[in-house]
């Protein structure tokens, strides 16, 4: 006989009834089967009932009066509804599908366990789109009700599922559909928690629906999810009409929510990418809702088209000690990545108006990229566009990063290696030429090894760029189009030019205290600011050290370099040159000129060299082979 156990109490017993979540993340599911022998009819207010049994409510609603706890001892309650008056209390695993529950009560314990067994309205593996559709909505109107009860954490353990997420359920004249109203909802304050065999799956989207997204957070507070498999529909869906680059779904979308956390969870296949970051509204407009406070941690976002991780509005996120692998890569036959590619994209959009006011129709600042790897990705690893103060650091990275319209941005102390089996144009690109909204970036302490065409490419403006090792790279630094650039304290090894400007315009550029050695040149300039506009631009290069003898700086068809102070071994050779000053140099050739004076040279100053002779004897100290020369001093070298 099962046995009814009542306590009349007025307060609860602290010690009794309460589970620690590390008790209940596993626990014995095993339950009794027996019919209980007693009903909750005429039960008394205050009291505790534990149920060792199965409770069979026969469809009857049953009223119960203030501050009745039920407790569960491997016991269920079954086909119909408890009411409670007021104060009530109920030990989650009591809970099912074929129990209501209303009045006013709470759970005894904040962690509730989701038992799969028990909800017959939510179905395990596959199945049809009417039932993934209502796993959907059963799914979330349990996390709703765990929440409304004072559940703070919904675990799960053994489970697989697919949910429906591309169709508009609303029943009012908006049919527009909107990603983050059809996914699975998640409540303020309330934890996920999923183990790592938990899979919530997203069933397969019609292409002509909108782009859909398996969980998402609408303005709420407080959220965490972990553990746990995000699967999408990367390997099924077809990709049809315009704009494919653009289509496909997510699988978490924070939109416009307050203290989210995303920890050790695993997102796959998803066909529009992993997480996405936004906000509800315009920061111009009153109704702005921004996202406030995300971390990102300790995930794997893996084979996922266009984009890992998107940002396009929201403040103070954290993506930290993530793995990315295979970003933008084609999922399926006929698939080519989609549009973008980057495993993290944070891009804004913003305009001025017709008469000239700033429209930011996305804001992002306060982003922290820390501690991720990333392998194979299809373009690249961090883009940040029209955004700012966003660090990236110590991410270990295969691909490249880049910033353009951006300020604030810091890449500093990343990895790159470029991997033997792909070619890669660069490891950092830093653009923006001449736009306002480019200012105060910086790339510092970055290691870049492998095979790179590039180790950072500028186009750009208001940028310093120290303490990098550049290393086994054909091309250390290139710049086109930029002004105000600090490059300084580098070590750069390179297999062809060390830095490198072509065909361009750049002005204020200061280059020393930089380490250079390369195979070919040192240093090379052609045709560089030869527009009437860059007539009194200025390229300074002070106190470097070049140190292969067999290289050479290169300077042609340039105007405004000047060389000071620099250890250069190699030789230096001006051509077509205006406005250049060589002064207080140590130079040390060996089969080459010291300097070399070549073709029409305008307003040169060549004066204080140290020069050592050269040991071949055709060449000289300096050797004048120009066609002329124009306001040029040449003086107080010595040739020893």
């Amino acid at each position: 006989m099962m046995v009814l156990i009542i306590c009349f109490s007025c307060s609860k017993d602290e010690n009794l009834n309460v589970r620690q979540e590390e008790e209940v993340t596993n626990p014995d599911e095993i339950v009794n089967t027996e019919p209980c022998d007693f009903t909750l009819n005429n039960v008394s207010p205050n009291t505790k009932l534990t149920i060792n049994c199965v409770l069979d409510l026969k469809g009857e609603t049953i009223n119960l009066p203030t501050g009745v706890e039920l407790v569960s001892d491997k016991g269920q309650i079954i086909n119909g509804t408890l009411n409670f008056e007021a104060n009530g209390k109920i030990d989650g695993e009591l809970l099912n599908s074929s129990l209501t529950i209303e009045g006013n009560t709470t759970l005894i314990n904040e962690t509730f366990v989701f038992r799969p067994s028990r909800w017959k309205n939510i179905l395990q593996g596959d199945t049809t789109y009417d039932k993934a559709l209502s796993n959907t909505k059963n799914f979330e109107d349990l996390l709703f009700f765990i929440s409304s009860i004072g559940g703070k954490t919904f675990s799960i353990d053994d489970f697989n599922a697919f949910f429906e997420v591309s169709t508009v359920t609303s029943t009012t004249s908006d049919q527009n559909f909107r990603p983050t109203k059809e996914a699975i909802n998640l409540p303020s304050n309330l934890h996920l928690k999923m183990s790592d065999k938990t899979f919530l799956q997203m069933y397969p989207a019609n292409p002509e629906n909108g782009n859909g997204t398996l969980v998402a957070v609408r303005d709420v507070d407080n959220v965490k999810i972990s553990g746990g498999h995000l699967i999408g529909d990367g390997l099924t869906r077809e990709y049809v009409g315009d704009n494919i680059g653009e289509a496909g779904s997510r699988l978490f979308s924070i939109h416009a929510s307050r203290n989210i956390e995303v920890d050790n969870v695993t997102f796959e296949y998803g066909s529009g990418g992993g997480i996405t970051i936004f906000s509800l509204g315009f920061p111009f407009n009153p109704d702005y809702i921004p996202t406030d406070g995300v971390i990102i941690r300790n995930s794997t976002f893996r084979n996922l088209r266009r984009m890992s991780t998107s940002v396009t509005d929201g403040k103070n996120i954290k993506i930290i000690g993530n793995t990315y692998i295979n970003t933008g890569q084609p999922q399926r036959s006929g698939d080519d990545g989609g549009n973008v590619g980057y495993a993290i994209n944070i891009e804004t959009f913003r305009r001025r108006d017709d008469d000239g006011n700033l429209l930011e129709f996305q804001r992002v600042n306060n982003v922290e990229v820390r501690d991720n790897v990333e392998d194979n990705s299809r373009i690249g690893f961090l883009l940040v566009l029209g955004s700012s103060d966003v660090i990236a650091e110590n991410n270990k990275v295969e691909t490249r990063m880049a910033f353009n319209f951006s300020s604030g941005v810091s890449f500093r102390n990343n990895t790159f290696v470029g991997t033997p089996d792909r070619d890669q144009s660069f490891a950092i690109f830093g653009a923006g030429e001449d736009s306002e909204f480019t200012f105060d970036n910086e790339i510092k302490d970055n290691s870049i090894e492998g095979k790179y065409g590039t180790g950072i490419s500028l186009s750009t403006q208001k940028c310093k760029v120290y303490q990098n090792s550049i290393k086994n790279v054909a091309v250390g630094i290139q710049m086109s189009a930029s002004n105000t650039i600090d490059i300084y304290e580098n070590n750069i090894k390179a297999s062809n030019n060390g830095i490198f400007s072509n065909s361009t315009t750049i002005n204020s550029i200061n280059i020393f205290n930089n380490t250079i050695e390369s195979d070919s040149f040192h240093m090379k300039f052609t045709q560089v600011n030869q527009t009437p506009e860059s007539a009194n631009f200025k390229i300074d290069v002070k106190e470097n050290n070049f140190v292969n003898q067999a290289s050479s700086v290169s300077v042609s068809n340039t105007k405004g370099f000047n060389f000071n102070e620099n250890q250069l071994f190699g030789g230096l050779s001006l051509k077509n040159v205006v406005n250049t000053t060589i002064t207080a140099n140590n130079i040390t050739p060996e089969n080459s000129n010291g300097v070399l004076l070549q073709g029409d040279i305008t307003n040169l100053t060549v004066t204080e060299n140290k020069i050592t002779k050269p040991t071949v004897t055709r060449f000289e100290c300096i050797n004048d082979e120009s066609t002329s020369l124009s306001n040029t001093t040449i003086s107080n070298n010595s040739c020893n």
